[in-house]
């Protein structure tokens, strides 16, 4: 496959999530002069390890190394200001950029809504998708219902009060009503707090639909960075046990604002094994002690929640399938290294359902669950060299596992991440 050379970069979770999008969203971020949030809230979590600096971010773009370089969060993404202003604060503090713009179409998580994510799993019970109860789910549904409460409705205080009393009011009803739970937040509160956060971050407000598109004549490079995972897609994953917002390539233009009628490159990412922190059906998953093996080496806990990942085998069905949904102009596969030493690896080549063979992944929860997986065992690798300059000083056995993960999902490799510092990845 040829790759793509445009100016506009797509990074998209391939799997589950937690692929590791932020380093390689960093990688990117050296040549971008944009990196763009369009979907997702603080639910998603990433984290960038430069020698001995640390950064984990939840709302604010991943190319906060590049100090040139423009962090836009869109219209897509739901913001708590809270975590936006803990965010700043602590950028602040690592003295890294805080270069930040922020759509004003973007919606505000209010303080109800982080309530009502709590209530909402509790009353879902085993359908629940295993949210992280960051308010997602409700300030995306109070977007819909078109009471919802915008960035630009924020710096209008009389605007901003009549709305957040429809909102206010609303919610109420919903948590006593119809959760039977006592809703423990005043109006006045709720207004003067959020009020003096518009003071906050009105600096960084703009409309980002004529930013981009100035940005686009100028032909400058724009980078749009991706939360969670393809397979997590509210109308394409495992629904219901999905996120709240579209995670795939497609929501771009929406998510931001900006129509590109142009060749853009959109580049998926893909751990060399699979890990998933949902309740639903997972039909490679590990148990045992190799399960926390994996989990230790890897490091396989939520960057939000710090809940323990489940751990399976790579999926080669819905990796093609994330490809089907994308149009990937490559994959990067990442954490190979924490693999080392097993003597052997297995991956999914295909699925049977009562035992016949079927294409593609099921769209319903009853089959999904008694997925068997098929699968194909390869020798493992010992060990990776310290540095890694490209692929002819890999162990053949992972030359191997690359070339089948390619041949089995359609997909062509184009970077593998050996370690988790930004500079421990080599180019196929």
């Amino acid at each position: 496959m040829q790759k793509n050379k445009s100016n506009i970069v797509v990074v998209i979770g391939a799997q589950w999530g937690d692929e590791g999008k932020g380093k390689v969203t960093d990688y990117f971020a050296e040549r971008a002069n944009y990196i763009v949030r369009f979907q997702g809230g603080n639910n998603a979590g990433h984290t960038i390890i430069l020698d001995d600096k640390t950064v984990k971010l939840h709302l604010i773009p991943s190319g906060v190394l590049h100090k040139e370089c423009k962090l836009v969060i869109g219209n897509g993404v739901v913001i708590d200001p809270r975590v936006l202003i803990k965010e700043l604060n602590m950028l602040k503090e690592e003295k890294l950029s805080t270069n930040l713009l922020i759509s004003d179409r973007a919606h505000l998580i209010m303080p109800y809504h982080v309530d009502i994510d709590y209530h909402l799993t509790n009353y879902q019970n085993e359908l629940a998708a295993g949210s992280t109860r960051s308010g997602i789910a409700p300030v995306y549904a109070d977007k819909l219902y078109r009471h919802g409460l915008r960035v630009t409705d924020l710096l209008n205080k009389d605007l901003f009060a009549k709305r957040l009393r429809k909102s206010f009011d609303f919610n109420r009803s919903l948590v006593e009503n119809v959760f039977k739970e006592s809703f423990n937040h005043k109006y006045e509160e709720i207004l003067n707090e959020f009020l003096e956060y518009g003071l906050v971050i009105r600096q960084y407000v703009t409309n980002v639909t004529e930013l981009l598109s100035s940005a686009l004549e100028n032909n400058e490079q724009i980078m749009f960075e991706g939360a969670q995972g393809a397979c997590l897609d509210v109308d394409h994953g495992l629904y219901p046990y999905t996120t709240s917002s579209n995670t795939i390539a497609g929501q771009v233009e929406a998510g931001s604002g900006i129509g590109f009628n142009r060749s853009k490159k959109i580049v998926g990412i893909a751990k060399a094994y699979l890990t998933y922190v949902g309740r639903g059906p997972f039909p490679t998953e590990i148990k045992g002690e190799l399960e926390e093996k994996i989990r230790g080496v890897g490091q396989e806990y939520g960057t939000t929640t710090g809940r323990a990942r489940r751990v399976g085998w790579i999926d080669l069905v819905q990796l093609k399938f994330a490809n089907q949904l994308n149009n990937f102009s490559e994959i990067i596969l990442t954490k190979v290294d924490v693999l080392n030493g097993l003597e052997t690896v297995k991956m999914c080549v295909g699925y049977t359902v009562d035992g016949q063979k079927i294409i593609g992944v099921p769209s319903d929860i009853h089959s999904f669950s008694k997925i068997e997986p098929i699968y194909e065992s390869l020798p493992g690798w010992s060990s990776l060299p310290d540095y890694i300059d490209n692929i002819d000083q890999c162990p053949v056995e992972l030359k191997n596992f690359i070339s089948r993960v390619e041949k089995v999902a359609g997909v062509t490799v184009s970077l593998v991440s050996y370690g988790p510092d930004r500079n421990q990845t080599f180019k196929i």
